[in-house]
């Protein structure tokens, strides 16, 4: 970086002639003429000041008391100048920053000097906020290459909006966001997953094997599965034979004598009703435009092959939410979520060098969703009703009318599911900690005489020991909003 320092004469013609010789090819003749068109609209400053503010493409002009024999501008590519007479000086802004400018008489005393500070188009972008954002106070300065902006906003959604058009009007990435968003920006999401199952089975089957010996003629029939079983007997070490139990349910065992006839039966019937419900309430706070997660639950070891032999890597399940809210104008609110309940099971398990691996059961939902402070919406809902029937049977035989029956075996299953995926944001402020209730805060341990005579294990705390907790606040629609499933 140089300075230039410009020698005005006492004629005109000489001192454009020193121009020229000073600034050489820097100030062309199409500059010249432009920065000489540029001087009518310029501001007039006539006393020197201890700084002078000028955005980019714009100048200032400087009228001088006094012939000004030498003039000079510390940075020329922050801010140039353009001698019109020995005491019209125009000073034009290139490009963000700050520099110094001096103009001395023949006997180098000072006629003028200030600071020259040079700023981005600040103009345009203050016409951009009243025309975008009005009514709303933002104060724009300058900290040298840095923009910085002040004032109080209504909402992130504002904030993000100056911010946005600080970066697109002055083209510069260096803007600092200092505004004050008033109303609370913390927003605290509850989920509610619901699901009720029940399962409904119902077995019933005829079991026989028959064997007829008549010397020397012998013949056997068995149907369903295997009743019985010779063993040896650990004692005589002589064929017993057992009944085997049924997989499921109860079996009714017989066996029938008689003659060369030796017949095992048995009748197996199952009856089951399943009834599964599950109720998870997670609950996270979150600043606006920022993203939280939450897991109450474990990770389980998976074995994978790897060169040397087996590894580990575990899998996560339980109650699971993932969200990142955005608070917009008039308190409404902005949710990417994605909650999450799984749980392990033995449905679908596989064995890995004798190594057994549970399945995980599932239940999400990921979406998008807008809501006003209070409001809740069914984000995900499931209802399924299957209906499994199975039926074996000795074919002819089955077919015969009334003992048909003894040749086949009926199965049957339903289940039913129903599953509510529900969610409430609020805006939420801190609170005191005495206002905040924890669940320990009901438990007190019993003592020896209210544990061993009055066989208490609890004793809840008195009533005005703890307070009551109502923080989510913050506005709300006045309407009704969501719907519900019936």
């Amino acid at each position: 970086m140089s300075s230039r320092f410009l020698h005005i004469g006492a004629h005109k013609t000489a001192a454009l002639s020193a121009v020229a010789l000073l600034l050489g090819s820097a100030l062309s003749a199409s500059a010249s003429a432009q920065t000489l068109q540029q001087i009518s609209g310029a501001s007039v400053l006539e006393r020197s000041a201890s700084s002078l503010t000028i955005e980019v493409n714009e100048g200032t002009l400087i009228r001088l008391n006094a012939p000004a024999s030498e003039v000079f501008i510390a940075n020329p590519e922050i801010a140039d100048i353009q001698v019109k007479s020995a005491r019209v000086i125009y000073i034009f802004a290139k490009a963000p920053g700050e520099t110094t400018f001096y103009a001395l008489d023949k006997d180098d005393r000072t006629l003028f000097s200030t600071t020259v500070r040079v700023t981005r188009n600040l103009s345009a972008l203050r016409s951009a906020y009243d025309e975008m954002l009005p009514g709303v106070p933002i104060t724009v300065k300058m900290l040298g290459p840095l923009t910085v902006l002040k004032g109080n906003v209504g909402s992130p959604a504002e904030a993000a909006m100056a911010e946005e058009l600080a970066r697109t009007v002055l083209g510069t990435t260096q803007v600092m966001n200092s505004l004050r968003i008033l109303q609370p920006t913390q927003v605290n999401l509850r989920v509610r997953i619901a699901e009720i199952s029940r399962s409904v089975v119902k077995q019933l089957g005829f079991s026989w094997e028959g064997f007829l010996s008549e010397s020397p003629f012998g013949f056997g029939i068995a149907t369903g599965r295997d009743v019985s079983n010779l063993i040896l007997d650990p004692i005589t070490e002589l064929p017993v034979e057992i009944f085997n139990r049924a997989e499921q349910g109860g079996a009714l065992f017989g066996e029938l004598f008689t003659g060369g006839l030796d017949l095992n039966y048995a009748i197996d019937a199952l009856d089951r009703e399943g009834f599964i419900k599950v109720l998870a309430e997670p609950n996270l706070t979150a600043i606006s435009g920022q993203s939280a997660s939450f897991l109450a639950g474990g990770e389980f070891p998976i074995p994978v092959p790897v060169r040397d032999g087996i590894g580990i890597e575990y899998r996560e399940f339980g109650v699971k939410l993932d969200f990142t809210p955005t608070v917009m104008d008039s308190g409404r609110i902005l949710m990417r979520i994605r909650p999450e309940v799984s749980d392990l099971s033995t449905a679908g398990a596989i064995r890995i060098q004798g190594i057994s691996i549970p399945s995980i059961s599932t239940r999400r939902a990921e979406t998008t969703v807008e809501l006003g402070s209070g409001q809740s919406f069914a984000i995900a809902g499931l209802i399924q009703n299957s209906v499994t029937q199975d039926g074996d049977r000795f074919p002819g035989l089955s077919s015969i009318p009334i003992l048909g029956a003894l040749f086949r075996s009926e199965s049957f299953r339903r289940d039913e599911t129903e599953l509510l995926i529900v969610v409430t944001p609020y805006l939420v402020r801190p609170v005191s900690d005495r206002q905040i209730v924890l669940p320990t805060d009901k438990y007190i341990a019993p003592s020896d005489m209210d544990r061993f005579l009055k066989g208490k294990r609890w004793e809840p705390t008195r009533p005005n020991k703890v307070a009551q907790l109502d923080s989510r606040s913050g506005p709300s629609l006045k309407k009704r909003a969501g719907f519900q499933l019936n």
